[in-house]
């Protein structure tokens, strides 16, 4: 051992190594998980917190990919709006309640939601969604059909006075055939 240099800064040099370390590992993990597909900045902690990666080495990761833009929860949260709309139809509760489940903060879902659905017509989006089925409630007599319209609409997260209005108008088009 050198004698020029204390036990303790070698131990100290040793820690920041192993701490930078693990920070580069942490940090190449979560960007093979967002190569794969993209993530929640929550999603990520998640992932690598079960990977037994120290509070410090996550953060590291996690702040430096943010910098380098690759980790975006508003990013995020557009394409899953984006890709839930074009798949899924999904009234605007449903998707608040997706993207809490995805970890995302109640301030970016408002504000991504506001700037998304905007201009947007909820009862024509759930109208589109009832056509698409419309093949279920042929034959069947009104109330079971309204209520079975009315009920994928709200688990689609449509509120109550638009899944009721659009069930309304997917009945009256059923009965005009």
């Amino acid at each position: 051992m050198n004698s020029d240099r204390h036990p303790l800064v070698d131990a100290q040099a040793a820690r920041l190594f192993t701490q930078d370390e693990a920070v580069e590992k942490a940090k190449n993990l979560a960007f093979r998980l967002l190569t794969a597909r993209p993530r929640s900045r929550s999603e990520v902690i998640r992932r690598l917190r079960g990977r037994h990666f120290s509070r410090q080495a996550i953060e590291g990761a996690v702040e430096a990919l943010e910098r380098l833009g690759l980790l975006n929860d508003h990013a995020f949260a557009r394409g899953w709006v984006e890709r839930r709309q074009a798949t899924r139809p999904t009234g605007r509760q449903g998707l608040e309640r997706e993207l809490r489940e995805q970890g995302i903060v109640p301030d970016v879902i408002a504000e991504v939601l506001d700037e998304m659905l905007t201009g947007r017509d909820p009862e024509e989006e759930a109208l589109v969604l009832l056509r698409a089925k419309a093949g279920r409630y042929r034959g069947l007599d009104r109330e079971k059909a309204l209520s079975r319209m009315y009920g994928l609409l709200i688990r689609r997260g449509f509120d109550a006075d638009t899944a009721r209005a659009a069930a309304m108008k997917m009945w009256q088009e059923i009965e005009q055939k």
